[in-house]
C-alpha cells in the first residue's frame, strides 16, 4: 500500500479551513513552522508520525481520517462495539461506569 501524501495535505489544508485556522494558527498549536504546514498541504514534504498526531489533535479529527480518509461515525454512545465490550466486561463481573464519573 503505498501513502498518498497528497490527499492527506488536502485533507489537512480542508480540515483547517473547516475550522477557520491560518496555516500559522496550526503551525503554533502542532509546534512547528507555518512554511511547514505548508508544505505538509502542498505533499512537498512528510511530516513525522508524531507531527501528523498532534495535526490531527490540533484539527479535532483523527490520525486515520488525515491519513485513510475514513470518517469514523462511532462514539461511546452510538457504537454496537461500545456496547459488546461493556456486554463482555459485564460478563466477567466488571460494572459499566459512566464516562462523566
Amino acid at each position: 500500500m503505498q501513502i498518498d501524501y497528497v490527499a492527506i495535505g488536502e485533507r489537512v489544508r480542508q480540515k483547517r479551513r473547516e475550522l477557520g485556522l491560518t496555516q500559522e494558527q496550526l503551525a503554533e498549536e502542532v509546534g512547528i513552522s507555518a512554511s511547514f504546514v505548508g508544505h505538509i498541504e502542498r505533499a512537498e514534504k512528510t511530516a513525522s508520525v508524531e507531527t501528523m498526531m498532534k495535526t490531527a489533535q490540533a484539527l479535532n479529527t483523527s490520525l486515520d481520517y488525515l491519513i485513510s480518509g475514513i470518517k469514523w461515525r462511532c462514539d461511546h454512545k452510538s457504537c454496537p462495539l461500545f456496547d459488546d465490550i461493556g456486554n463482555a466486561l459485564l460478563a466477567y463481573g466488571i460494572e459499566k461506569r459512566n464516562r462523566n464519573q
